[in-house]
Protein backbone atom coordinates (compact mmCIF):
# COMPACT_ATOMS: atom_id res chain seq x y z
CA UNK A 1 0.00 0.00 0.00
CA UNK A 2 1.43 3.37 -0.99
CA UNK A 3 2.13 6.12 1.51
CA UNK A 4 -0.48 8.44 -0.07
CA UNK A 5 -3.16 5.75 0.05
CA UNK A 6 -2.28 5.04 3.69
CA UNK A 7 -2.47 8.74 4.52
CA UNK A 8 -5.93 9.04 2.92
CA UNK A 9 -7.05 5.89 4.78
CA UNK A 10 -5.79 7.29 8.11
CA UNK A 11 -7.59 10.62 7.57
CA UNK A 12 -10.78 8.79 6.63
CA UNK A 13 -10.55 6.68 9.82
CA UNK A 14 -9.84 9.83 11.83
CA UNK A 15 -13.05 11.46 10.59
CA UNK A 16 -14.98 8.23 11.21
CA UNK A 17 -13.58 8.20 14.76
CA UNK A 18 -14.82 11.77 15.23
CA UNK A 19 -18.29 10.70 14.11
CA UNK A 20 -18.26 7.71 16.50
CA UNK A 21 -17.11 10.01 19.33
CA UNK A 22 -20.01 12.42 18.73
CA UNK A 23 -22.42 9.45 18.78
CA UNK A 24 -20.81 7.98 21.94
CA UNK A 25 -19.90 4.66 20.29
CA UNK A 26 -16.83 2.40 20.50
CA UNK A 27 -15.29 0.59 17.55
CA UNK A 28 -14.46 -3.12 17.71
CA UNK A 29 -15.55 -3.84 21.30
CA UNK A 30 -17.70 -6.97 21.05
CA UNK A 31 -19.85 -8.51 23.78
CA UNK A 32 -17.18 -10.78 25.25
CA UNK A 33 -14.40 -8.17 24.98
CA UNK A 34 -12.97 -5.68 27.46
CA UNK A 35 -12.08 -2.16 26.31
CA UNK A 36 -8.69 -0.99 27.61
CA UNK A 37 -8.43 2.83 27.44
CA UNK A 38 -5.04 4.39 26.82
CA UNK A 39 -5.34 8.07 25.87
CA UNK A 40 -6.16 9.96 29.06
CA UNK A 41 -2.71 11.50 29.51
CA UNK A 42 -2.75 13.00 26.02
CA UNK A 43 -6.14 14.72 26.27
CA UNK A 44 -4.82 18.19 27.35
CA UNK A 45 -2.29 18.23 24.49
CA UNK A 46 -4.96 17.44 21.90
CA UNK A 47 -7.28 20.12 23.28
CA UNK A 48 -4.51 22.74 23.13
CA UNK A 49 -3.58 21.75 19.56
CA UNK A 50 -7.22 21.88 18.41
CA UNK A 51 -7.74 25.31 20.00
CA UNK A 52 -4.50 26.63 18.46
CA UNK A 53 -5.54 25.33 15.04
CA UNK A 54 -8.95 27.00 15.29
CA UNK A 55 -7.36 30.24 16.57
CA UNK A 56 -4.88 30.19 13.70
CA UNK A 57 -7.74 29.84 11.21
CA UNK A 58 -9.40 32.89 12.78
CA UNK A 59 -6.17 34.91 12.57
CA UNK A 60 -5.81 34.18 8.87
CA UNK A 61 -9.39 35.36 8.40
CA UNK A 62 -8.42 38.75 9.86
CA UNK A 63 -5.65 39.21 7.30
CA UNK A 64 -6.81 40.30 3.86
CA UNK A 65 -5.42 37.95 1.23
CA UNK A 66 -8.51 38.24 -0.94
CA UNK A 67 -11.83 36.43 -0.52
CA UNK A 68 -10.83 33.16 -2.24
CA UNK A 69 -7.55 32.77 -0.30
CA UNK A 70 -9.23 33.79 2.97
CA UNK A 71 -11.96 31.18 2.50
CA UNK A 72 -9.40 28.53 1.55
CA UNK A 73 -7.28 29.29 4.64
CA UNK A 74 -10.39 29.23 6.84
CA UNK A 75 -11.45 25.84 5.47
CA UNK A 76 -7.91 24.44 5.93
CA UNK A 77 -7.76 25.80 9.50
CA UNK A 78 -11.10 24.26 10.45
CA UNK A 79 -10.13 20.98 8.78
CA UNK A 80 -6.82 20.85 10.68
CA UNK A 81 -8.65 21.50 13.97
CA UNK A 82 -11.07 18.66 13.12
CA UNK A 83 -8.15 16.35 12.32
CA UNK A 84 -6.43 17.09 15.62
CA UNK A 85 -9.63 16.52 17.59
CA UNK A 86 -10.33 13.45 15.43
CA UNK A 87 -7.01 11.87 16.45
CA UNK A 88 -7.95 12.40 20.11
CA UNK A 89 -11.48 11.07 19.48
CA UNK A 90 -9.90 7.99 17.91
CA UNK A 91 -8.03 7.24 21.14
CA UNK A 92 -11.39 7.21 22.94
CA UNK A 93 -13.49 5.25 20.42
CA UNK A 94 -10.72 2.80 19.48
CA UNK A 95 -9.37 1.49 22.80
CA UNK A 96 -7.13 -1.55 23.04
CA UNK A 97 -9.36 -4.63 23.18
CA UNK A 98 -8.84 -7.85 25.13
CA UNK A 99 -11.15 -10.73 24.32
CA UNK A 100 -11.20 -14.49 24.72
CA UNK A 101 -9.63 -14.93 21.28
CA UNK A 102 -7.33 -11.93 20.69
CA UNK A 103 -5.60 -8.83 21.97
CA UNK A 104 -5.90 -5.72 19.79
CA UNK A 105 -3.29 -3.01 20.28
CA UNK A 106 -4.45 0.26 18.73
CA UNK A 107 -3.66 3.93 18.56
CA UNK A 108 -6.42 6.15 17.19
CA UNK A 109 -6.67 5.63 13.42
CA UNK A 110 -2.98 4.80 12.95
CA UNK A 111 -2.46 1.30 14.40
CA UNK A 112 -4.65 -1.74 14.79
CA UNK A 113 -2.54 -4.80 15.58
CA UNK A 114 -4.49 -8.01 16.18
CA UNK A 115 -2.70 -10.72 18.14
CA UNK A 116 -4.41 -14.12 18.51
CA UNK A 117 -4.37 -15.34 22.13
CA UNK A 118 -2.75 -18.64 21.18
CA UNK A 119 0.23 -16.65 19.91
CA UNK A 120 0.73 -14.79 23.21
CA UNK A 121 3.12 -16.33 25.73
CA UNK A 122 2.05 -13.78 28.33
CA UNK A 123 0.86 -10.23 28.95
CA UNK A 124 2.54 -8.47 31.86
CA UNK A 125 2.65 -5.06 33.48
CA UNK A 126 6.08 -3.44 33.13
CA UNK A 127 6.53 0.33 33.11
CA UNK A 128 9.36 1.42 30.80
CA UNK A 129 10.63 4.67 29.29
CA UNK A 130 12.18 4.54 25.83
CA UNK A 131 14.67 6.74 24.02
CA UNK A 132 12.71 8.48 21.20
CA UNK A 133 15.65 8.15 18.77
CA UNK A 134 15.72 4.38 19.26
CA UNK A 135 11.95 3.95 19.56
CA UNK A 136 11.38 5.19 16.01
CA UNK A 137 12.94 2.00 14.67
CA UNK A 138 11.78 -1.55 15.28
CA UNK A 139 14.66 -2.92 17.34
CA UNK A 140 15.45 -6.52 18.24
CA UNK A 141 12.01 -7.72 17.10
CA UNK A 142 10.24 -5.35 19.52
CA UNK A 143 7.47 -2.96 18.51
CA UNK A 144 6.70 0.03 20.72
CA UNK A 145 3.29 1.57 20.38
CA UNK A 146 4.76 4.95 21.35
CA UNK A 147 1.48 6.77 21.75
CA UNK A 148 2.29 8.19 25.17
CA UNK A 149 5.59 10.10 25.24
CA UNK A 150 7.61 6.95 24.54
CA UNK A 151 6.46 5.25 27.72
CA UNK A 152 4.92 1.79 27.84
CA UNK A 153 3.45 -0.21 30.70
CA UNK A 154 2.31 -3.48 29.09
CA UNK A 155 4.41 -6.14 27.36
CA UNK A 156 3.03 -8.94 25.18
CA UNK A 157 5.58 -11.64 24.38
CA UNK A 158 4.72 -13.76 21.35
CA UNK A 159 5.31 -17.39 20.40
CA UNK A 160 5.58 -16.59 16.68
CA UNK A 161 6.46 -13.26 15.06
CA UNK A 162 3.67 -11.09 13.68
CA UNK A 163 3.65 -8.39 11.02
CA UNK A 164 2.90 -4.83 12.15
CA UNK A 165 1.87 -2.20 9.61
CA UNK A 166 3.12 1.33 10.23
CA UNK A 167 0.82 4.33 9.65
CA UNK A 168 2.19 4.95 6.13
CA UNK A 169 2.01 1.31 5.05
CA UNK A 170 5.50 -0.05 5.73
CA UNK A 171 5.57 -3.40 7.58
CA UNK A 172 7.85 -4.92 10.22
CA UNK A 173 8.02 -8.36 11.83
CA UNK A 174 8.09 -8.39 15.64
CA UNK A 175 8.14 -10.89 18.53
CA UNK A 176 7.43 -8.47 21.39
CA UNK A 177 4.76 -5.75 21.54
CA UNK A 178 5.03 -2.98 24.15
CA UNK A 179 2.12 -0.59 24.62
CA UNK A 180 0.35 1.67 27.12
CA UNK A 181 -2.92 1.43 29.03
CA UNK A 182 -4.45 3.87 31.50
CA UNK A 183 -4.85 0.98 33.98
CA UNK A 184 -2.34 -1.75 33.07
CA UNK A 185 -3.14 -3.91 36.10
CA UNK A 186 -6.81 -4.06 35.10
CA UNK A 187 -5.75 -4.98 31.56
CA UNK A 188 -3.64 -7.91 32.81
CA UNK A 189 -6.49 -9.04 35.09
CA UNK A 190 -8.93 -8.95 32.16
CA UNK A 191 -6.48 -10.92 30.02
CA UNK A 192 -6.12 -13.61 32.69
CA UNK A 193 -9.86 -13.72 33.48
CA UNK A 194 -10.87 -14.11 29.83
CA UNK A 195 -8.25 -16.84 29.33
CA UNK A 196 -9.95 -18.91 32.05
CA UNK A 197 -13.46 -18.29 30.73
Amino acid sequence: MGALRSLVRNESRTMKGLWLYVRGLKDGVTEDAVAVPYGSDGKPIFIVLAVVSAFEAGLFWLLDFGLVVDLLLLVLGVYSALLVFGVYAGTVVRPHVISSYEVRVRYSSFYDVRIPRENIVGLRHSKESHDPAKAKAFRDGTWLSHDNSYETNLVAELREPITVTRPLGKTETVRVVKFTADDPKAAVEAYERLAVS
